[in-house]
């Protein structure tokens, strides 16, 4: 099904969800006048924004008149009524419903437990909170068990988290998702991912299968990285200086 409508897409793409979005327009073809909302300069809670979102999160979108909001809720109906290949969401009930327990499984386990270890390990100051290594540690331990239930459960049997031979938008969810991991220390993110080879083998595949726009997407998320390694080391420096001398 397709539309002739005009599309307007409203993203910060340092935001997992609209990264997640973006990437399933651009691997489709979709056609959208995005607009960046920037969410560290609080546009998102500018009158112009609130008219789209009234809750003033990112992504959204205007289709023509027709607004909505959240990322899963977006690409579902994107899915709907743009011309999408069926493995993103299927017409099969069945098959559909495997993309949806993954969607909910998602937001309740891997989102949740990725967001807040970031936010506390490494985020924290960057966006006016304070770091909690109580919920650092908690959260840390949470993304583990999500980890080992991806390796153990969703992918035991498939490459991809719904079970099909090709990615629905479930991968790119989860996906765009794990990719917060590399603003941490590469060596305690490589940690993190070492046990479970079917998640990093998952995760190369869905980067393989939406090249180049995965990588694209994520350009802003590496730029970050880097200014947080800058400051991760300035700070080991800064230690070293005002370390009691021996």
């Amino acid at each position: 099904m397709g539309s002739s409508r005009n599309l307007t897409l409203y993203v910060d793409l340092l935001s997992q969800p609209c990264r997640a979005v973006t990437i399933f327009c651009r691997v489709n073809e979709i056609e959208a006048d995005v607009q960046i909302v920037s969410l560290w300069k609080k546009q998102n809670r500018e009158p112009p924004f609130l008219a789209i979102n009234p809750l003033g999160k990112v992504p959204a979108i205007d289709d023509g008149g027709f607004t909505l909001s959240e990322s899963h809720t977006i690409m579902r109906y994107l899915a709907a009524t743009r011309k999408v290949a069926d493995h993103w969401y299927p017409e099969d009930l069945e098959k559909r419903a495997c993309v949806d327990r993954m969607l909910d499984w998602h937001f309740g386990n891997l989102h949740r437990d990725a967001a807040q270890f970031v936010v506390h390990r490494e985020m924290a100051p960057l966006i006016g909170r304070t770091k909690n290594p109580t919920l650092a540690a908690e959260a840390k331990a949470s993304l583990k068990q999500s980890l080992k239930t991806m390796e153990t459960v969703w992918l035991k049997n498939s490459p991809f988290l719904a079970g099909g031979s090709q990615p629905s938008i479930a991968d790119i969810s989860s996906a765009s998702e794990l990719q917060q991991l590399k603003l941490l220390d590469k060596e305690e993110s490589g940690a993190l991912l070492a046990p479970y080879e079917k998640v990093k083998a998952w995760m190369v595949a869905v980067e393989e299968f939406t090249a180049p726009y995965f990588v694209d997407t994520h350009g802003v998320l590496e730029k970050l990285a880097k200014i947080l390694e800058e400051r991760r080391k300035s700070e080991a420096e800064a230690e070293v200086e005002t370390a009691p001398k021996v």
